[in-house]
């Protein structure tokens, strides 16, 4: 989900933190307002490497990523990034001959150098593709299981996977 679409859930939390708990809404509002100006700030620090007149775009850099999964949709529309999705690279899969073959071709195609797979994707059904274009393996965090590290947050996963885009994509 994207910064901005997070943040429309905001006063849907809050008021319902404030129903059910009326004698914390001070706190409740105040905890709101600091989320929601970091939320701002991780929607700027996106901007400015993938926005109009971004890092991305003054360095000529192609906004182009694989991933092994089209949870990154949000990303892809807000930030203007084109992300070529992989089947069958997902947690509980493994990708046909045919899944392989076609990923291969578009890294190719476009001269990718770094596939992006969810934290928990088993490196063994992505061997195949990295022997075959020589990619470098990066993570992006779909956030639908919960992550290693039990200290990582919305926020923190989210910074992880501007610098990975970031780092994958030179810019």
């Amino acid at each position: 989900m994207s910064p901005v679409a997070y943040k429309a859930q905001i006063d849907v939390v809050l008021n319902a933190l404030i129903t059910s708990f009326p004698e914390g809404e001070a706190d409740f509002k105040a905890n709101a307002e600091a989320y929601s100006v970091e939320l701002d700030t991780l929607d700027a620090n996106y901007t400015a490497a993938f926005g109009a007149g971004g890092t991305c775009e003054a360095s000529n850099t192609e906004k182009t990523i694989v991933a092994n999964h089209n949870a990154y949709a949000y990303i892809s529309e807000r930030y203007d990034i084109e992300i070529l999705t992989v089947h069958g690279f997902d947690p509980e899969g493994e990708p046909s001959p045919a899944d392989i073959a076609e990923v291969v071709e578009q890294i190719e195609e476009k001269n990718l150098t770094v596939l992006y797979v969810e934290e928990y994707t088993s490196t063994s059904s992505v061997d195949s593709i990295v022997e075959q274009t020589g990619v470098t393996i990066k993570i992006l965090y779909t956030m639908e299981l919960p992550p290693k590290d039990s200290e990582d947050t919305y926020l923190t996963l989210m910074n992880k996977n501007l610098n990975s885009l970031v780092e994958g994509m030179g810019c």
